[in-house]
C-alpha cells in the first residue's frame, strides 16, 4: 500500500541531470533532480522524439498535488523506472496550472479512454503529438488491476517497434473520437428551458442533509452555487422556488464551514472532501477556490444579508491576505497538501497536543466542539485505518455547548475563539506546507474580481484597495514590450503567453473593480482608467483567440504546432469557463461604455455555444448566467443588423427534450455519472472511486 510522503518542495537545480532546472514552475523544479531526462513542453522535445524515433511520455500535474508527489517519489525518482523511461521515450513534464490548455485537451483523452480523470495525468504521444494511451496515477509495479510503470514501458517499446501501424491507427481513432465529441453546430439561443433543465438536474443531485452535490468525493462546485444564486434572483422563478434555490447554496456553505474542509484555525478551504459530510479534506489550498467561494459569499450577502456570510468572507480574505499574498500585492497559487510529516499533518492534532496547549478548563469544551478524540477521528485515505490524529470540524454548536457545560453562549464562543488562537500560534511554529509562489493571471483575475465584489457587499474598502493593488501590479508586470500578456510571473520574471482564460478572468476582475469603484464614488478619471484597462484586455483576447467563422474563443494558441486539436468549449470545470467569463465581462464592458460591439460579441459567444448548453446545461451553467445578463440589456442596446448591414441569422429554438436525452444517453459512461440516481449507482460508484480518489478527481 502506498505510504504518505513529504512534499519534495520546489528546488532549483540541486545537481539536476535534466532540462527542468532552468524552469520557473515549482512543479517542474520538483522533478529537476530526477534521473529521468525530462524536457519541458516545446520544440526540442518533439524534434528529439522525431530524430530518435521514439514516442513521447507526457506527465501533467501541479505542485500542491499529493499524488503527484507520490508518483514522483515512487516512479520518477527511481533509477529502474528512469532507465526504462529514457530508453523507451522522450519524457515531458507539464505544469497544468501553467498550461491549462494542454491539460484540458489531454484530460478529454483520459476521459474517453478511462471514463474518469485526475492528476497526475500521464500519456504516451506519437512524435506528431497524437496520444495513444492515457492514465492517471500509476505505481512502479503492477498491483491488482493497476498496471505499473515497469510493465507499461517495455510494452510501449515493443508496440512502437513491432506494431507501430496499429499504434498510429489507434492514435488517429482517438483523435477523431475527440474531434467528434467536441464538434458542435453554432446557433440557437440559451433560454428558460436550459435554465429549467439545469435547475432540475441540480435539485436531483443536491444532498439535502449535508449540502453539495452527489456524494464522496465532494467538491465546492462554485459554478453551481453561483448559478443557483443567479436563479434565486430571477423573476421567472416563483418566490417559493427562489427561496428553495437560495437555501441550497446556504446549506452548502454552512455545512462546508462546519466541516474539516474548512481550516478552523487559519481560515480558507481545502480543495475538496473525500467524504460526503465535508469532514475529511484533501488538504491542498488553491487560490481559485478561495476566490470563487468569496464571490459566492458576496452574492449571497447581496441577496439576503446574514452575519454568517460576513464571517465566511472575512475568514477567506484573511487566509488569502496572510498565506497567499505576495509582497508585490499579487496572489500566489496554492499551499501544498503535504508537509514534512506527511499528507495533511500540518493541520492534524492528537488529543495530547491539544491538552498540552490549552488551559485545563478549556480542553474538554474545545474537544467537544471540534470532535477531538483520544484515538483520533482521522482515517487514512485509502485504508480507513485510524491514525490517532484529529481533523478539526464543528461537532457541536455554541448553543449546544453552552447548554452542556452550563455557560452563557457569548462566554463559550469567546473561550473557543481564544483556544483557536492558541492552536494557530502553535501550528505556525510547525514546518508549513510548501508554497507554490507563482502568480497566475487567470486566478489573480478571479481573486481581484471577488475581492472587489465583496468590498461592496461587506463594506470593506480595504479589500477593494487590495484588489486594485494586484490589478495594477499585473498591468505592469505581465505585458511584454509588444503589449502581449504573459500568464505566469515568478521571481521577477514573466513568461508563457496568456491564454483566453487569463484575459477573460482579468477582464471580469477589472470590470468588478470598475463596479466597486463606481459604488464607492470614485473619481471619473479612475473609472475611465479601469475601462481603458478592460478594453485593452478585450482587444488582445479577440486578436489572439476569436473564431471569426463561428464566434467564441479557442482555448489554445494558433501557433503551437504540437497541439493536435484546437479546442473550443464553454464547459465549466472547477471555475467558470473562459468563454462564459468573457461573455459576462464583455456584456459588462459594453453596458458601461455604451459600446454595441462588446454587447454583440458577448451575444455571439452565447449563440456559438447555445446548442451545447441546451443539450448539456449542467456543464454550461456560467454560459446560462451570461445569457441572462445579455438579455437584460439586449432590447435597448443590441443591434438588429450586423455592421455590414446584413441581418443576423434566425435564432433557432432550443433542441427538444427528446434530443437532449438522446445525447446524454450516448455520452461516455462516467463523464456524467453524478447525474444518475445515488442508490442505483452506489456499489459501482464505490468501485470506481477506489482509483479516482488516488488521482485527485476533479469536479467535472
Amino acid at each position: 500500500m502506498t505510504q504518505d510522503i513529504p512534499c519534495s518542495g520546489p528546488r532549483a537545480g540541486e545537481g539536476s541531470g535534466n532540462r527542468l532546472s532552468n524552469e520557473l514552475s515549482p512543479y517542474l523544479l520538483q522533478h529537476a533532480d530526477n534521473p529521468i531526462d525530462w524536457h519541458p513542453w516545446g520544440d526540442e522535445a518533439f524534434e528529439t522524439a522525431r530524430r530518435e524515433d521514439k514516442p513521447l511520455f507526457v506527465s501533467i500535474g501541479y505542485s500542491s498535488c499529493h499524488w503527484c508527489h507520490v508518483m514522483e517519489r515512487e516512479c520518477f525518482a527511481d533509477p529502474e523506472v528512469a532507465d526504462l523511461m529514457n530508453d523507451t521515450c522522450i519524457a515531458v513534464k507539464v505544469d497544468r496550472e501553467e498550461r491549462p490548455d494542454l491539460d484540458g485537451l489531454f484530460m478529454e483523452i483520459c476521459h474517453i479512454q478511462n471514463g474518469s480523470g485526475g492528476w497526475p495525468l500521464n500519456l504516451f504521444l506519437t512524435p506528431e503529438g497524437r496520444p495513444f494511451f492515457a492514465a492517471t496515477w500509476l505505481p512502479k509495479r503492477t498491483t491488482g488491476q493497476m498496471p505499473g510503470m515497469t510493465d507499461i514501458l517495455p510494452r510501449v517499446k515493443w508496440l512502437w517497434s513491432m506494431q507501430r501501424d496499429d499504434v498510429l491507427r489507434g492514435a488517429d481513432s482517438l483523435a477523431e473520437t475527440l474531434r467528434a465529441r467536441l464538434k458542435f453546430v453554432a446557433g440557437g439561443r440559451v433560454g428558460a428551458a436550459a435554465a429549467r433543465s439545469a435547475i432540475n438536474e441540480l435539485q436531483g443531485l443536491f444532498d439535502p442533509e449535508w449540502g453539495g452535490f452527489g456524494f464522496s468525493p465532494k467538491f465546492p462546485a462554485a459554478p453551481r452555487l453561483l448559478f443557483l444564486l443567479n436563479q434565486a434572483r430571477a423573476s421567472v422563478n416563483s418566490s417559493q422556488e427562489r427561496d428553495e434555490l437560495f437555501s441550497m447554496v446556504d446549506l452548502t456553505l454552512r455545512r462546508m464551514w462546519r466541516g474539516g474542509i474548512h481550516d478552523h484555525l487559519g481560515g480558507g478551504f481545502s480543495r475538496y472532501a473525500t467524504d460526503e459530510r465535508w469532514i475529511l479534506p484533501h488538504f491542498e489550498k488553491m487560490l481559485v477556490d478561495q476566490a470563487l467561494l468569496l464571490q459566492t459569499a458576496a452574492l449571497a450577502q447581496e441577496d439576503r444579508p446574514d452575519p454568517f456570510y460576513r464571517t465566511l468572507a472575512e475568514d477567506i480574505a484573511g487566509c488569502v491576505a496572510r498565506d497567499l499574498t505576495a509582497p508585490e500585492g499579487c496572489f500566489w497559487t496554492s499551499l501544498d497538501a503535504d508537509s514534512d510529516e506527511g499528507e495533511g499533518r500540518y493541520y492534524l492534532w492528537t488529543e495530547e497536543e491539544v491538552r498540552q496547549l490549552l488551559p485545563q478548563g478549556d480542553c474538554g469544551l474545545f474537544c467537544a466542539a471540534y470532535a477531538v478524540l483520544p484515538g483520533g477521528n482521522f482515517g487514512h485515505q485509502l485504508t480507513g485505518r485510524q491514525t490517532g490524529q484529529n481533523i478539526l470540524y464543528e461537532a457541536a454548536t455554541v448553543s449546544e455547548l453552552s447548554q452542556r457545560y452550563g455557560l452563557r453562549a457569548p462566554e463559550a464562543a469567546s473561550r473557543l475563539a481564544h483556544d483557536r488562537e492558541r492552536l494557530l500560534e502553535a501550528r505556525l511554529r510547525r514546518t508549513p506546507p510548501a508554497l507554490d509562489d507563482k502568480v497566475l493571471m487567470d486566478w489573480n483575475g478571479l481573486m481581484i474580481g471577488s475581492l472587489a465584489r465583496a468590498s461592496t457587499a461587506f463594506e470593506r474598502p480595504d479589500w477593494r484597495l487590495a484588489a486594485e493593488r494586484a490589478a495594477l501590479f499585473l498591468q505592469k508586470a505581465l505585458p511584454d514590450p509588444k503589449g502581449n500578456w504573459r500568464r505566469r510571473w515568478r521571481n521577477g520574471s514573466a513568461g508563457i503567453p496568456a491564454l483566453p482564460g487569463d484575459y477573460a478572468a482579468l477582464l471580469w476582475g477589472v470590470m468588478e473593480l470598475h463596479r466597486a469603484a463606481s459604488a464607492s464614488g470614485a473619481r471619473k478619471k479612475q473609472l475611465r482608467d479601469w475601462l481603458r484597462y478592460a478594453e485593452s484586455l478585450a482587444a488582445k483576447l479577440t486578436e489572439a483567440f476569436w473564431d471569426p467563422d463561428q464566434g467564441g474563443f479557442f482555448l489554445s494558441p494558433a501557433d503551437d504546432p504540437h497541439i493536435f486539436l484546437r479546442r473550443k468549449t464553454a464547459c465549466d470545470d472547477a471555475a467558470p469557463s473562459a468563454n462564459a467569463l468573457a461573455a459576462i465581462a464583455l456584456a459588462e464592458l459594453g453596458s458601461a461604455l455604451g459600446e454595441r460591439k462588446y454587447l454583440k460579441q458577448a451575444h455571439e459567444i452565447v449563440v456559438c455555444f447555445a446548442r451545447a448548453a441546451a443539450l448539456r446545461p449542467l456543464e454550461h451553467l456560467s454560459l446560462i448566467v451570461a445569457a441572462g445578463m445579455h438579455k437584460s440589456v439586449k432590447a435597448a442596446e443590441e443591434p438588429s443588423e450586423t455592421e455590414e448591414g446584413e441581418e443576423h441569422p434566425p435564432i433557432a429554438e432550443e433542441p427538444g427534450a427528446s434530443e437532449r436525452q438522446d445525447v446524454q444517453h450516448r455520452e461516455e459512461e462516467g463523464t456524467h455519472e453524478d447525474r444518475l440516481d445515488r442508490r442505483e449507482r452506489a456499489p459501482r460508484h464505490e468501485r470506481r472511486f477506489s482509483r479516482t480518489r488516488r488521482s485527485g478527481l476533479r469536479d467535472r
